[in-house]
Order: C-alpha cells, then sequence, then structure tokens
C-alpha cells in the first residue's frame, strides 16, 4: 500500500511538474518578440494616421494578445473627427486600425475671424480662422460646443448634410425659422424645406426643380417634397 502511494505521489508530481512546464512554455511564447505588436496600419484617416496611433494608445512591443482592441477604438471615437472606429488584430505583429472620419457639411461663426467646421450630426470638427470653400454658414445657432461637441439646434447641420455637393456649394446659409428650416442660394430662391423629417427626399426635390426652372421665383417649397411649390 505504502508503494502504491507513493507511485502516486510520483505520479501527481510528474503531472504537476508537466503542467507548470507548458504553463511557462505558453507565457514564453505570449511575451515572445515574435507575437508582439510591430505594426500599427491606420485605414481611413489620411493624413491623420499619426493622430489616430497616438489615441490608441498602443506602444509598439506590446504582446498582441493583450492589447485592448475595444478600449483603443473607443479612445480613438473621442477623436473629434472620427465617426467610428474598429481595431483588429493581424497575427503574428499587426494591428489594424479602421476609421470612418466625418464629413463637414456647414460652418458656425464664433466670433471675428473664427468659425467652427461642423458635420451632418452638428458635431464640431475643428475651428479655424476662415470659412471653407463650398460649404454654407448654419444661422441662428444658440450653442456653439468645443471640439467633439454639438451646436444647437442641430436641424440646420442635417439639412445642409441632406444637400448634394452640387448643390450645397450654391447655398450660402441654412438657418431655422420660425416656420421650419431655410436655406438661402446664391442668385436663385429661398428654400423652404420645413420640419426635419425627409430632408434627404427634399433637397433631391429641391435640386431638380432649380435645374428645371425656367422663370424666376423667389421661394421654392420643398416641405412635399413629392408636390414643390415656386412662387
Amino acid at each position: 500500500m505504502r508503494r502504491a502511494e507513493s507511485r502516486r505521489r510520483f505520479h501527481r508530481l510528474v503531472v504537476a511538474g508537466a503542467v507548470l512546464s507548458v504553463a511557462t512554455a505558453g507565457a514564453g511564447v505570449l511575451f515572445t518578440p515574435l507575437l508582439a505588436v510591430h505594426q500599427i496600419v491606420v485605414r481611413g484617416a489620411g493624413t491623420d494616421a499619426a493622430a489616430v496611433r497616438h489615441a490608441a494608445g498602443i506602444t509598439a512591443g506590446a504582446p498582441m494578445v493583450f492589447v485592448d482592441t475595444g478600449a483603443a477604438a473607443a479612445a480613438i471615437r473621442h477623436v473629434p473627427w472620427v465617426e467610428s472606429a474598429h481595431v483588429s488584430r493581424e497575427f503574428p505583429t499587426t494591428l489594424t486600425i479602421t476609421v470612418t472620419p466625418r464629413v463637414a457639411v456647414a460652418w458656425v461663426s464664433i466670433g471675428p475671424g473664427q468659425v467652427s467646421v461642423v458635420d451632418g450630426h452638428g458635431v464640431v470638427l475643428a475651428h479655424a480662422t476662415s470659412p471653407p470653400a463650398g460649404l454654407p454658414q448654419l444661422a441662428g445657432v444658440s450653442k456653439v460646443a468645443t471640439l467633439g461637441g454639438r451646436i444647437t439646434p442641430t436641424g440646420p447641420a442635417a439639412a445642409a448634410d441632406a444637400l448634394s455637393g452640387a448643390l450645397r456649394a450654391r447655398v450660402t446659409t441654412v438657418a431655422l425659422g420660425p416656420d421650419g428650416l431655410i436655406a438661402a442660394v446664391l442668385g436663385g430662391p429661398q428654400l423652404r424645406f420645413g420640419d426635419t423629417t425627409a430632408l434627404t427626399a427634399k433637397a433631391e426635390a429641391a435640386a431638380a426643380v432649380l435645374n428645371a426652372l425656367v422663370h424666376p421665383a423667389t421661394y421654392l417649397d420643398v416641405s412635399v417634397p413629392a408636390a414643390p411649390v415656386a412662387g
């Protein structure tokens, strides 16, 4: 019986030693430079790739399996001009960051020689000393946020976002008036969108009617996009 017990103890020691050896070897593999971050590829950021890498907070040489890709993506989304971000592992040594940038659609005056550039959700993307070419101004904005925040109201930004590129370049101002959203067109009629519903359809109707106008008009009401009215 004592011999049997000794054999069992010896067997347990052998098993424990084998498990420890495997665990040690596994840990060595995880921390080896062969499975460390050697390259961080950024897609969708253009010339701002360095800012995205910095925001991710991932250092070269970090073990690939311990990189918190979710936390890195969340940190990147705090960059004002980033709409979405995804971080993925490409074993053995590459991390890929894919970002979708926000698109500037309008600007807001914040003081003499100072403007804020915003996207279609009213998010402030950047500050500048002059208005960006080809984008309309948003008038009647009651609150301009800091970088990454939203202006108030956001309706004019949504209307500017709905405009096609060619029409947006002709629109000088978008505002929220007592009767709804209105836009001033350079050399053309005032566009009346009404409320913030179906803005894409309204913008398409406005573009089609503007292209087909034979006689000058003072306004173009597309609050019901299926039945636009010029007057």
